[in-house]
């Protein structure tokens, strides 16, 4: 087992010198810090160095995988059909996300999502918008379990699956930058979900993702600059779409859904939410941002086989939403 310094001096030496950490070194890095053989700082610093030129999708699947092995296989027992991470927050606009979520679990999908409050506290946090959604959060698999096969859609924070990956991810508030474990966190898939959507802040982060899901051999997902960095799309603007799809890597472009709306919402909250899921009010952007984002999972569920029809069952399914569950 090497020292981890010398990780360090691979990714720090001299411009000729360093060079990327491969998937098993980053792995064996990160274990080695996990299984108490490395300090805090030692590990900082590598992370910090891979910062600043970016880390490699060969770094990120080492990461995953080192991660995914601390999560409790309890935890892959739950038959999720769709891994939903949401670890960036919302400022400019509500989470609709959670609707679009809830869409797909009243239409009999099983969805778990998962996050971390902690990461940016100047945004609005996606699991505060969930008691007043009536989304349910676990902190164990048999009360995950429980709450699905009620509702289809639960919640889970990171320190319920990978405890670890919480104090590591204090580390930006540190030093003042994401490192490449901001990255990871919205890769874990706990349940080890078939299907998974990721969304990113930083447009070309998009492909790193979809490569770092293959190289640890997901089979079916999707990344994309989601409003605010969230995993939401901006019906606003057009998307750029990297994943994985059966085990192939491939790129797709969705045209602008919504034109002329403005970017910006006065009430960020649950309560909101859920007055526009129940039809007190109207909200024109955020019917189409539900829209245009279910309609990207229906899409790589294979539910539709193009971006038009799968836009259109989403819109169905949000006109009948009433109808078909009208005590949520």
């Amino acid at each position: 087992m090497p020292d981890f310094s010398e990780f360090i001096k691979l990714v720090g030496r001299g411009e000729k010198g360093r060079r990327p950490l491969t998937q098993d070194e980053a792995c064996e890095a990160l274990t080695q810090y996990l299984d108490g053989n490395a300090e805090l700082l030692q590990l900082a610093t590598l992370l910090m160095l891979q910062r600043v030129r970016c880390e490699t999708a060969d770094e990120a699947a080492g990461y995953i995988q080192a991660l995914r092995a601390r999560i409790h296989p309890d935890w892959q027992q739950l038959a999720i059909e769709v891994d939903w991470p949401c670890f960036a927050g919302k400022r400019r606009q509500p989470p609709w996300l959670l609707l679009a979520a809830k869409l797909l679990a009243q239409n009999g999908v099983r969805v778990m999502l998962s996050g971390h409050a902690a990461v940016d506290a100047v945004k609005y946090q996606i699991e505060s918008a969930c008691p007043a959604l009536n989304i349910q959060q676990a902190h164990t698999p048999d009360q995950a379990r429980a709450i699905l096969d009620a509702e289809n859609l639960c919640y889970i924070p990171l320190s319920a699956y990978c405890d670890p990956l919480v104090d590591l991810l204090a580390i930006r508030k540190l030093v003042g930058l994401r490192t490449p474990l901001n990255t990871v966190a919205r890769a874990l898939n706990p349940t080890a979900a078939p299907f998974a959507i990721h969304g990113i802040f930083h447009q070309g982060y998009e492909q790193l993702h979809a490569e770092a899901a293959q190289l640890v051999g997901d089979r079916n997902m999707v990344a994309f600059k989601g409003e605010g960095g969230e995993s939401e799309r901006s019906p606003r603007t057009s998307c750029l779409i990297a994943g994985v799809q059966e085990g192939t890597y491939f790129e797709e472009e969705w045209p602008t859904y919504l034109e002329g709306a403005s970017g910006k919402h006065g009430e960020i909250s649950g309560a909101y939410l859920q007055r526009v899921w129940l039809g007190q009010e109207e909200n024109e952007y955020g019917r189409h941002a539900v829209i245009a984002t279910l309609a990207i999972v229906l899409k790589m569920m294979g539910r539709c086989d193009n971006q038009t029809s799968a836009l259109a069952l989403a819109s169905a399914w949000w006109d009948a939403r009433l109808n078909t569950n009208p005590r949520n």
